[in-house]
């Protein structure tokens, strides 16, 4: 009984003193002033949403910070801070372990401090004696020189012997120095605290948690197994809470991994609390259970079975297609839903997971960049973008948003080639896409990505992408709005030839091509006969360059020809026989190519265009060619963008929207309309010019000043608008106002013939017969159908200096239009008539009477008259 009595006072009293002693503080409670309580400038701290001591100060400056307790010479410190900057002398953090009053910075006692001048900063313990500091220690430089976010664990022994050890993140401690100095020693009243140093910029930046100051009592505890890592196929890192024992921490037989082979070895790692387990043979993909049993920490204590769960993910190689750009956002801007930020898409098709860091991206002009670290399962999406757009992209994507090789405005709005590599630099996927891949051509000027169709058909071209269908306008992240599983039925169609040297010739499909039929030389034949010393495949896998063993001879036209053997990536065969032809480009000469239609005043949603006509015998190489204007202030000049060739008697259109073109006009050559960018073409008049250059050389080949005026006298302006203006024959003159008039829309179905002969096209054969005058007919048709809307006039005169009154006639003898009032003409030339009278209107259905008068300056007058028609009105 008097044993009794005397232990419950005297446990009563250790129990007091023990818990007086401890100073824990995980601020889950939000409160920081009771349970412990802090003093000081508590006004300039607050307990974050996140549950952590947070400085939170007005502007710059000092605050400080302490809590009191009995902290034994025997004692433990575990804390975490974190600091999102770089430290430096004017934003420094000092954490005072033991100091003898709450003044921290007057105290006497001991403190580390992080911040410092450069970039290698480490933690550093000083002696404070007062108004005086000394330098007692100094752990592993750069530790905290940037971000820092660190957990420390500080010992100190009776005898005053400090150990500090510091883990960046959720890594595992790391020594960092031991040092002795018992100057100052332990007891009650003492206390712990920050002083946190800092600039306006940083006010915020300063986080405490999880600290723990506990008394250095014998540990009878065995070691905790915390966790455990695969990290690769045959190594796993086991990672307990304490230094362990050397012994039982390397026998294999302690261990043991559910659903794998037995551990070939263990072996302990230099952090003492970590073991690196080795297999005989590789993990499999999928998620496993290690238990330890044995494991003795350095105390002999000895730990019973435990278990820990980890995952093991393969990381293979990607080849191609394994993972293909699904969609593209080149021009995010006008938005319409999703933020202004450029991106691509990745889908992982494959059944592997795949490291993006393995991977490497480019664009057309850029070098390979590699991707960042992420394992990628297989059938899931990521998206690449810029740092500063992933947290708008977030907010909208299902799936990880990753910050990947993008600047902000890395992706080029009309065109660029997106090439995907592994390490290795072979292609896991390209595409090279053109702003006329857009399927909706409202959809073409920005805020509407491109997504490829069926990811199964990654070979497939152009035909495989489409603009996205519904708002807001993308689906990063997720299954594209145009995904569709239909297989790939058409075979590969040839669609263009272009000789990149006298023995080299390439060849451009419609669509990817299986590899080994591609690089077959059988399946190739050139006419007249070239042979072919060898065909490769290039990375983009629709484009074949054919070396030839002799090589191509000027002037001479070859007809390239392709076997029906020849299979697409999805194994279909050819089954239309292209016909195409290839030769060597010439220098062209004035008038070999002409300006022969031109779309200069659209209807509202239309496309301006401009026809080219190649009117000579010659091979021409558009990449030498620049469409001009040239009655501008300032020249307005635009080099055409295509390795493609002209051949004789050929229609190429240029425009800067080939979708809205291809789909307007009807049974015209789809692959003859480009999209080009085109210098400004007013409405009313301007100029168009063609020139070729190469080599210091320039030749103009054809200028045409055009002007509304030269429309069909019977179109007034609105009636002008969304018809084309043709010219009638390629032989004459560029700008003799009579050899251009309106489209009809007979060929079409509306008023223009882009890539076809123009709708109101005149045999080029000059005037012949005894008569000044020759008519295209003895009659006119002014109904805009393309058959006799006008009267051609042709005229050839006996010598120069001759001046001219053409004058047009009614049945009653009343002049009703004149075409030329004592005008000087040259030899020959030609003259048109719309069917319009002077007064504005339209000539009624009759007989009309062409009265041509000339005179030369020597009394020559000659007379001729012809009927003339008018078979219907307007």
């Amino acid at each position: 009984m008097h044993f009794f009595r005397f232990w419950l006072p005297s446990f009563l009293l250790f129990f007091a003193q023990t818990a007086f002693c401890q100073i824990t503080d995980d601020f889950s409670d939000g409160d920081f002033t009771q349970n412990p309580s802090w003093q000081g400038d508590i006004a300039n701290f607050k307990i974050n949403v996140a549950g952590e001591l947070q400085l939170n100060a007005a502007d710059a400056g000092q605050s400080v910070l302490a809590v009191a307790g009995n902290i034994a010479d025997t004692t433990i410190w575990n804390l975490r801070f974190r600091m999102p900057f770089a430290p430096s002398g004017s934003n420094l953090l000092r954490i005072y372990l033991l100091a003898d009053q709450a003044a921290l910075a007057a105290a006497n006692g001991y403190y580390l401090e992080i911040g410092e001048t450069g970039s290698l900063d480490a933690l550093r313990l000083y002696r404070q004696d007062g108004g005086s500091k000394t330098l007692l220690a100094t752990g592993q430089p750069a530790l905290v020189a940037a971000n820092p976010d660190i957990h420390l664990r500080i010992k100190r022994s009776k005898t005053g012997d400090w150990n500090v050890e510091a883990a960046a993140s959720n890594g595992a401690l790391q020594p960092q120095f031991t040092v002795n100095d018992p100057t100052y020693g332990g007891g009650v009243n003492r206390f712990f605290g920050f002083i946190c140093t800092y600039t306006s910029s940083n006010k915020a930046n300063f986080y405490f948690d999880n600290i723990s100051i506990l008394p250095d009592v014998p540990d009878t505890k065995p070691p905790v197994l915390l966790s455990a890592k695969a990290d690769d196929a045959t190594h796993v890192t086991v990672i307990f809470d304490e230094t362990l024992d050397s012994l039982s921490a390397v026998n294999a037989s302690n261990y043991i991994i559910a659903g794998a082979s037995q551990i070939a070895s263990a072996s302990l790692l230099s952090t003492k609390n970590s073991v690196l387990l080795t297999l005989p043979a590789p993990l499999a993909t999928g998620s496993y259970t290690l238990q330890t049993s044995g494991v003795k920490d350095i105390f002999g204590n000895n730990s019973t079975a435990q278990t820990t769960e980890f995952q093991f993910i393969k990381i293979e190689i990607a080849e191609e297609y394994d993972i293909v750009i699904n969609e593209i956002m080149a021009d995010p801007t006008p938005a319409v839903g999703l933020p202004e930020s450029e991106w691509i898409e990745l889908y992982n098709r494959s059944a592997k997971t795949l490291n993006l860091s393995t991977l490497r991206l480019a664009d057309g002009t850029g070098t390979p960049a590699a991707l960042p670290a992420y394992p990628m399962p297989p059938n899931t999406y990521v998206v690449l973008t810029a740092l500063g757009n992933l947290a708008q992209l977030r907010a909208v994507s299902p799936d990880t948003v990753l910050v990947g090789p993008l600047s902000s405005s890395a992706l080029n709005n009309d065109s660029d080639i997106l090439t995907l590599t592994n390490a290795a630099g072979a292609v896991v996927d390209r595409v090279e896409y053109r702003i006329s891949w857009h399927t909706n051509a409202s959809k073409d000027d920005g805020g509407w990505s491109l997504e490829r169709i069926n990811p199964n058909t990654p070979c497939v071209g152009r035909a495989n992408w489409q603009s996205c269908s519904r708002l807001p306008g993308g689906t990063p992240g997720g299954v594209n709005a145009s995904f569709s599983l239909a297989p790939d039925a058409t075979g590969p169609r040839l669609l263009d030839a272009y000789p990149t040297a006298p023995t080299v010739v390439q060849l451009h499909f419609s669509e990817g091509l299986d590899r080994s039929a591609a690089q077959n030389t059988a399946l190739y034949q050139l006419s007249p006969t070239r042979n072919i010393a060898s065909a490769q495949l290039l990375s983009d896998r629709a484009v074949v360059t054919l070396t030839l063993a002799e090589p191509l001879q000027k002037g001479e036209i070859y007809l390239v020809e392709v076997a029906a053997d020849l299979k697409d990536c999805s194994a279909n065969s050819r089954v239309i026989n292209d016909s195409i032809f290839v030769g060597l480009p010439e220098k062209p000469d004035p008038q070999d190519i002409v300006i022969n239609e031109i779309m200069f005043n659209p209807e509202t949603g239309g496309a301006r265009y401009v026809e080219f006509y190649n009117r000579s015998t010659k091979v021409l190489d558009w990449s030498e060619f620049f469409i001009a204007n040239l009655r501008e202030a300032t020249v307005s000049i635009e080099q055409v963008a295509y390795d493609r060739l002209l051949l004789p008697r050929q229609y190429d259109v240029y425009t800067t929207d080939a979708l809205n073109v291809r789909t307007r006009f009807q049974n015209i050559h789809y692959e003859n309309v480009l999209r080009q960018a085109l210098p400004s073409l007013a409405d009313d008049e301007g100029n168009i010019s063609v020139y070729w250059s190469k080599g210091g050389q320039t030749v103009m080949v054809d200028s045409f000043d055009y002007s509304e005026d030269y429309h069909n006298g019977l179109f007034n302006d609105s009636q002008r608008e969304g018809v084309s203006l043709e010219r009638i024959r390629s032989g004459h003159p560029t700008n003799d106002p009579a050899n251009w008039t309106s489209a009809a829309a007979i060929l079409t179905g509306v008023p223009g013939s882009p890539t076809l002969p123009n709708s109101q096209l005149l045999d080029d054969a000059p005037a012949v017969g005894d008569d000044l005058i020759t008519l295209s007919a003895e009659r006119l048709s002014p109904d805009s159908d393309g058959f006799e809307d006008f009267l051609d006039i042709q005229y050839t005169l006996p010598r120069e200096g001759y001046a001219a009154t053409m004058t047009l006639f009614d049945s009653d003898g009343v002049p009703v239009r004149r075409l030329a009032r004592q005008q000087l003409l040259g030899t020959e030339g030609a003259l048109r008539w719309d069917g319009d009278l002077d007064d504005g209107t339209k000539a009624r259905p009759g007989i009309y009477v062409l009265f041509l008068e000339v005179f030369s300056p020597d009394g020559d007058v000659r007379r001729v008259k012809k009927a003339v028609g008018v078979l219907t009105r307007f």
